[in-house]
């Protein structure tokens, strides 16, 4: 257990990440500021259109000490085949630690216990799958992921856990959600009727946002003539909504802003705010 999936990120680069990281981008930053903390050579390698290139991470990860792959990714919102994964994982050599974030997982269009990779903790001693309470239980603050793996590589990311990492109030509504998941199904139903909506009314109000397609509770907007900061800027300032600027992902430039599901009142709030700046 950790202090939300970013303690048990940067644990896993501290234990495991001493020369050579590879991390395919775009994809979540905090994969590359743990690996920079180690002070190891972190490789990059491009998604192809947004989605893993198995073959060239392959041949770009001998002699790493880790790979990072996010799935679904963020913020990109797609999935990847867990076939692919699993290629990647028979593959690279044995001593290559790999961590899968799951974080997302739980609020894809897909049943989790048929994409996750957490049934293979037991056949690879190289795979490592972290998740996030946060996101799926709406615990946000109070700070509370896990990872599932082998036992030995549990051990030894054990001897890197700090003393009280988790508070006893994470603890406590850990334990409390984990025992009705029934929301967990209307969730992801809530989200794939609100996404469609999403992307339709964009596609039909507005004639410069290209909405992309996703599989979680996000999805990616592509800016034909503004640039993401400004967009940002513009209707925060004159609607009160704020989307997330793209172009601190590496490779993503300033074309593409991440919006969020919410509820079908907040989604036409940002769908007001869209066709307000339109042109």
């Amino acid at each position: 257990m950790g202090n939300g999936a970013t303690e048990l990120i940067h644990r896993f680069a501290q234990t495991f990440v001493r020369n050579k990281v590879l991390i395919p981008f775009p994809t979540f930053c905090e994969y590359e500021i743990a690996s920079e903390r180690t002070g190891a050579n972190t490789v990059f390698v491009p998604l192809i259109n947004l989605s893993l290139d198995p073959d060239t991470i392959i041949e770009k990860a001998k002699n790493s000490d880790a790979i990072f792959l996010c799935n679904p990714n963020n913020p990109t919102g797609l999935m990847c085949n867990t076939k692919l994964i699993e290629k990647i994982v028979e593959s690279v050599d044995s001593s290559t630690k790999i961590l899968v974030d799951e974080s997302y997982i739980e609020l894809s269009d897909y049943s989790p216990g048929m994409q996750t990779m957490i049934n293979r903790t037991k056949e690879f001693e190289n795979l490592i799958v972290l998740r996030s309470m946060t996101k799926s239980f709406g615990l946000a603050g109070l700070r509370i992921g896990y990872i599932i793996c082998h036992p030995k590589l549990i051990k030894r990311l054990s001897s890197n856990q700090i003393s009280w990492n988790v508070n006893g109030f994470a603890q406590a509504a850990g334990i409390a959600s984990l025992k009705d998941l029934n929301h967990l199904k209307q969730s992801r139903i809530l989200i794939q009727k609100e996404r469609s909506f999403m992307q339709e009314m964009i596609k039909k109000r507005t004639n410069t946002f290209i909405p992309h397609m996703s599989d979680v509770n996000y999805f990616l907007i592509y800016l034909e003539n503004k640039s993401s900061i400004e967009l940002r800027d513009l209707i925060l300032a004159q609607k009160g909504v704020l989307v997330r600027d793209c172009s601190t992902f590496m490779g993503m430039g300033v074309k593409y802003v991440r919006v969020a599901v919410k509820t079908h009142h907040e989604n036409l709030s940002l769908l007001d705010a869209l066709e307000s700046v339109d042109n």
